[in-house]
């Protein structure tokens, strides 16, 4: 039996020596590969415009496998422009500012997420309510089961007890939690994203835009399409060892 524990000690002491001597990871930078116009508190913006739409873009950070950049988009042209996430684009690029893969990544769509989450608000509220009626059931069932133990006769009943209403509070306080972080989340996406919005002359927008993360690209060249043109503004992406 001191064996058994000794080894399962020494089990758990190597996974602990060894996650703490694990490399920390690198961090990852995106920097513009053209002439930075701009900074804000030590973000760099690249610039570029076609007819009269003015695109100023900076990376912000990499979070959950998604690249998330700043954009601030200004219309001086004489017409109306349709600003629509989900037509942003990248390509990865190698050293020699060629195409990595056969294919483009699009920017996450802001209304399929927003949709995705108010459907997961939906399910839990559902599941809320449902523990609100379970949780009736289980009070008038701790009822019955008090009934019995102070009335039955029988010595084996007397500690006769049921843990329903319990479990559905601890099952309601877990859908509380699970919905504030959703609330969260939808507010997030709702107020601080660049969404589909008809731009007006002489108006301007700003917001945060993510693409999926690719690990091996040089340079990523992301693409906004104005009419049958692109503002095209290049990045390059480097690693920065954190020790």
């Amino acid at each position: 039996m001191k064996t058994r524990t000794l080894l399962f000690a020494l089990f758990i002491f190597s996974l602990f020596l060894w996650q703490s001597c694990s490399a920390p990871k690198s961090l990852v930078k995106l920097e513009p590969a053209q002439e930075t116009t701009k900074w804000l508190y030590g973000q760099g913006f690249a610039r570029d415009s076609i007819f009269g739409i003015i695109y100023e873009v900076g990376f912000d950070h990499v979070i959950d496998f998604n690249y998330l950049f700043d954009l601030d988009i200004t219309n001086r042209s004489n017409l109306n422009i349709l600003i629509d996430p989900k037509d942003f684009y990248y390509i990865p690029l190698n050293d020699s500012l060629q195409p990595m893969a056969n294919e483009y990544f699009q920017a996450l769509d802001p209304e399929k997420e927003i949709e995705n989450i108010e459907k997961k608000l939906a399910v839990t509220e559902s599941r809320r309510k449902n523990n609100i009626a379970l949780s009736f059931v289980g009070l008038g069932v701790d009822i019955a089961t008090a009934a019995i133990t102070a009335t039955d006769d029988n010595p084996n009943n007397d500690f006769l007890r049921t843990d329903m209403f319990d479990a559905v509070q601890i099952s309601n306080t877990t859908n509380e939690f699970e919905a504030a972080d959703l609330n969260e989340l939808h507010e997030s996406w709702s107020k601080s994203t660049i969404r589909k919005t008809t731009l007006e002359p002489g108006y301007s927008m700003k917001g945060k835009v993510f693409f999926p993360f690719f690990h091996d690209a040089k340079y990523l060249q992301l693409v906004f399409p104005v009419d049958n043109q692109d503002v095209r503004i290049l990045f390059q992406q480097k690693y920065i060892p954190a020790n």
